[in-house]
C-alpha cells in the first residue's frame, strides 16, 4: 500500500474534522495569523475559503468550475478567486505560507498532477507545508457515490503520481496519515445535485442509477445528534520543499 511507512490511522488521529480542521492544522504549521496567505487549489464553492477568512488566513482559491466561483465569490468576498486550473496556476515564488489541496488531486488530468505538485510547492514559502486531502476508497459516502461514479481507479492513479513525485524528490513527505469525516447531509437528493453541480455531465447517468443510489443511502446512512451523517475516511499527506 502506497506510503505504508509514512501513514497513520484515523484512529489515532482525530483533529482533521472538515473545515474547522484543516484549518486547525494550518494554524499549527504555519502559526496563527490574520495576515498569513493560504492557497486553495480547487476552492470549489468556497466552503473552506470561508472558514480560512474567518479564522486565520488571506486566502487565494482557484478552481476551474465557473458556476462553483460564483458561489465562493458570494460566500467570500474578501478572497482572491481565480479561474485557472492546477497546472496553469502563476503566483510569485514563495509567495505563500502555506496551500491545500482538499479532495481535488484526483480531478487533476493525471499528466499534470506532478507540474501542479511542483508549482504548488514553488509558490509556498520553502518549509511550509503543501496538505494534500484524498478519499479512501471505502466508506458509506464513496459507497453510495460509487453507483453515480467509481472514483477507485481515478483516485489510485492520482496517489500513484504523488508517490512518483515524492520518490524523485521532487519534495520532501513530511507526514502522512489518515483520518475520518463525517459529512452532514440533507437528502440523497442534495448529494445527486451536488455532484451534477461540480459536473453536469453526470445528470443523464444520475437519472439511471438514482434507485440504486437510494438503496444505498437508506442502509448506510446514519444519524447523529439529530442529523443524517456519511463517514468518509480520508489520507492526507503533507509535503514541503527539500
Amino acid at each position: 500500500q502506497l506510503f505504508e511507512n509514512y501513514s497513520r490511522k484515523y484512529d489515532d488521529e482525530s483533529f482533521v474534522q472538515g473545515t474547522e480542521g484543516e484549518c486547525d492544522f494550518i494554524e499549527r504549521e504555519v502559526g496563527h495569523n490574520k495576515s498569513i496567505k493560504i492557497l486553495d487549489i480547487g476552492c470549489g464553492k468556497g466552503s473552506l475559503l470561508k472558514a480560512l477568512e474567518n479564522r486565520l488566513a488571506l486566502p487565494t482559491g482557484i478552481d476551474v468550475n465557473k458556476q462553483s466561483l460564483t458561489e465562493a465569490r458570494r460566500r467570500c468576498p474578501k478572497a482572491e478567486i481565480l479561474l485557472t486550473g492546477a497546472g496553469e496556476m502563476a503566483f510569485d515564488n514563495n509567495f505563500f505560507d502555506g496551500a491545500i489541496i482538499q479532495n481535488t488531486l484526483h480531478h487533476i488530468p493525471e499528466i499534470e498532477i506532478q507540474k501542479s505538485l511542483q508549482k504548488a510547492l514553488g509558490f509556498t514559502i520553502p518549509g511550509h507545508p503543501v496538505l494534500i486531502l484524498e478519499p479512501l476508497n471505502f466508506g458509506s459516502y464513496f459507497e453510495i457515490f460509487k453507483p453515480l461514479e467509481d472514483e477507485t481507479d481515478v483516485c489510485q492513479k492520482a496517489l500513484n503520481q504523488l508517490h512518483r513525485f515524492v520518490e524523485s524528490k521532487m519534495g520532501r513527505l513530511k507526514d502522512a496519515f489518515e483520518y475520518m469525516t463525517y459529512v452532514r447531509v440533507n437528502s440523497l437528493e442534495s448529494i445527486i445535485n451536488e455532484a451534477i453541480s461540480v459536473d453536469p455531465r453526470r445528470e443523464k447517468r444520475a437519472r439511471s442509477v438514482t434507485n440504486d443510489m437510494e438503496n444505498l443511502f437508506h442502509k448506510l446512512v446514519e444519524k447523529q445528534d439529530g442529523f443524517l451523517v456519511l463517514e468518509q475516511p480520508m489520507i492526507a499527506f503533507v509535503l514541503t520543499e527539500f
